[in-house]
């Protein structure tokens, strides 16, 4: 099976070997012990993309079809984990973030992400083949496209919510939000121009480059910045002090609204101190006072 450009694999052997050096990247300079799912990404991504260059070589076009569609929904599943440790690591700092911060980020998020899985949906694909086919493209899409929502408003959001741009978490968020958004972008023209071969041909050149690139950024990020990052002192004060203000929405406001409620330490510490009290000003129980009464 030959149906792709020689560009097209020539891009292929490029990013393989890419591949290797970002791996070889993430285990020698110790990035693995701090982004779990980015490694499990980057591993799995290029044992996948060997089998995927083996069957595009050897294989039937049926054999790669179904290999193709497997590859993609695995990657999407770790690219969803990928994002979700991003995000965790952006709001590790929770009780300095203000909650006017946190509002905003998630009222951002939750629109966004819909106007991006209608968007998806809406999108009509034309699709001659099985139905499967065409079910299977539309999730893909609607993961990728939701992923680069959520890393562009977090990266529109960096410095309110103390990210520094010369951080290992700023320089990967950036690598998967150039590759997610053109990968959703070219997902949505496979799926409108499925009978073209020409833009499918460039269509996957466009996202293999943009793939490519990640990588490059993604490796020198490994090999020139500290896999742990933590918000800068000055930016963590800086969140401190908008907390303050008055307009400001309080974190316990927003998770009470969820159904969960936040004890403060010297809430719970004057509760235990109030508890033990009682137990020691307790009367002792009728039935001793009579004992001692008819001993005396």
């Amino acid at each position: 099976m030959k149906s792709f450009s020689p560009i097209v694999y020539y891009l292929w052997g490029v990013a393989l070997m890419s591949h290797a050096m970002a791996c070889w990247a993430m285990v020698a300079k110790g990035f693995f012990k701090h982004w779990k799912a980015f490694g499990y990404y980057l591993f799995c991504i290029a044992g996948l993309n060997v089998v995927l260059l083996y069957l595009a070589l050897r294989g039937t076009t049926n054999m790669y079809s179904y290999a193709y569609e497997a590859t993609d929904f695995i990657e999407a599943l770790l690219l969803s984990l990928v994002v979700l440790e991003i995000l965790v690591k952006v709001l590790a700092p929770f009780e300095a973030l203000p909650g006017r911060t946190v509002a905003r980020f998630c009222f951002w998020s939750v629109l966004c992400i819909s106007i991006a899985v209608a968007l998806s949906v809406y999108i009509p694909g034309n699709h001659t083949s099985v139905l499967h086919v065409a079910l299977s493209l539309t999730i893909e899409r609607t993961i990728f496209l939701t992923g680069a929502v959520i890393l562009w408003i977090i990266l529109l959001q960096a410095k309110s919510l103390g990210v520094t741009w010369n951080s290992s978490l700023a320089e990967i968020a950036i690598g998967f939000v150039l590759y997610l958004t053109v990968q959703a972008t070219s997902r949505f023209v496979i799926g409108m121009y499925d009978s073209d071969t020409a833009i499918r041909n460039t269509a996957s050149e466009v996202a293999q480059i943009a793939y490519l690139i990640a990588l490059w950024t993604w490796t020198w990020t490994m090999t020139h910045r500290e896999p742990a990052s933590s918000p800068a002192p000055e930016a963590l004060e800086r969140m401190r002090s908008i907390a303050t203000e008055y307009d400001a929405v309080p974190r316990e406001r927003i998770l009470a609204a969820v159904g969960i409620r936040l004890a403060e330490p010297v809430e719970v510490e004057a509760q235990e101190q109030g508890s033990n009290a009682e137990e020691i000003a307790q009367p002792e129980p009728q039935t001793h006072r009579f004992i001692v009464k008819k001993l005396v």
